[in-house]
């Protein structure tokens, strides 16, 4: 396998960095002498792999300017950057020997008319190069503007590569467990006027460090949960502990209103005033707290209190 340098330019050497731009090291392989497009080409990191592996011309398209200057920055030196509308493509019918339109089509919300003008502007004899996670509805559109189209899975794996000193020579790949067609999250479909391109497989070697980056989160994250999970455990259990000294304190309080109004009832049955009179006398005290509020609140609270004991 053939190491594939990335740019100076690049912004991550990570796994999903290499997942985009393993799709165009792949296409790159019949890519030699010919005139391609890349529609969404993003930053230009995929023209560029084009462009290197031998391709006459390659032109990107973009939807706005500043994604074209961010192109031109990163690749102006081997490809061409225009803006436009990809359902509207700026180009005459024929033009190219290939298209690759790896970001667009799951997103695009107007697909039809997308690959109607990917077709467009796909000489007779050329290829498209398509990604998508949602295979089984695109090869049915496909079908309808295609006469060929080859499929094939992308997988995301961590590898572990032994080389010797200065060597290139292909790996043997190992898999744990084997690869498995409904296990790949992306699929990529070639789809030809007339027939598809051969096209090998390819392996791609990322730096790790994203993935650790990851676990490291993943057991930062890990570890404030438990945290957070003892935080509220023990938030529950001096809830149960107030709970508990408050029926305690009911409990007592309960008991001490028992035992006062036993005490009161052997003082009303020892001396209780006439009903007459007790009743001149609630009255007279309740009108007593009535006939002045704003001087009064104090005695009619007393008043209300010492009648609600005498009861």
């Amino acid at each position: 396998m053939q190491s594939a340098p990335v740019s100076s330019t690049s912004l991550s050497v990570g796994l999903m960095y290499a997942e985009r731009l393993a799709r165009y090291w792949w296409a790159a392989q019949v890519a030699g002498g010919k005139e391609v497009l890349d529609a969404g080409c993003g930053a230009g990191q995929g023209a560029r792999i084009l462009a290197d592996a031998g391709a006459r011309r390659v032109t990107g398209v973009v939807v706005s300017q500043n994604a074209q200057a961010e192109a031109v920055r990163q690749a102006g030196d081997v490809a061409d950057f225009v803006t436009g509308k990809f359902e509207a493509l700026p180009f005459a019918p024929a033009s190219f020997d290939i298209v690759v339109c790896f970001d667009l089509i799951d997103r695009s919300e107007r697909r039809s008319e997308l690959l109607d003008e990917l077709r467009r502007v796909l000489r007779e004899d050329g290829s498209l190069f398509l990604a998508t996670s949602t295979p089984d509805e695109l090869q049915r559109e496909l079908a309808d503007r295609f006469a060929t189209l080859a499929r094939h899975r992308q997988h995301t794996r961590l590898a572990c590569a032994i080389f010797a000193d200065g060597g290139e020579a292909p790996p043997a790949v190992r898999q744990l467990p084997p690869l498995e067609p409904r296990q790949a999250p992306v699929t990529l479909l070639v789809a030809g006027k007339r027939e598809a391109p051969t096209l090998g497989d390819l392996v791609v070697l990322a730096d790790p460090f994203e993935a650790r980056s990851w676990e490291d989160r993943v057991e930062r994250s890990r570890r404030e949960t438990d945290l957070a999970l003892r935080r509220v455990e023990e938030a529950r259990e001096r809830e149960r502990c107030v709970a508990a000294e408050r029926d305690l304190i009911c409990r007592r309080l309960m008991e001490v209103e028992q035992d006062r109004g036993r005490s009161l009832s052997r003082e009303e049955q020892e001396d209780r005033p006439g009903e007459e009179e007790t009743s001149r006398w609630e009255a007279t005290i309740l009108a007593l707290g009535r006939s002045a509020p704003q001087g009064m609140n104090a005695l009619r609270s007393a008043a209300r209190t010492l009648l609600g004991l005498r009861r």
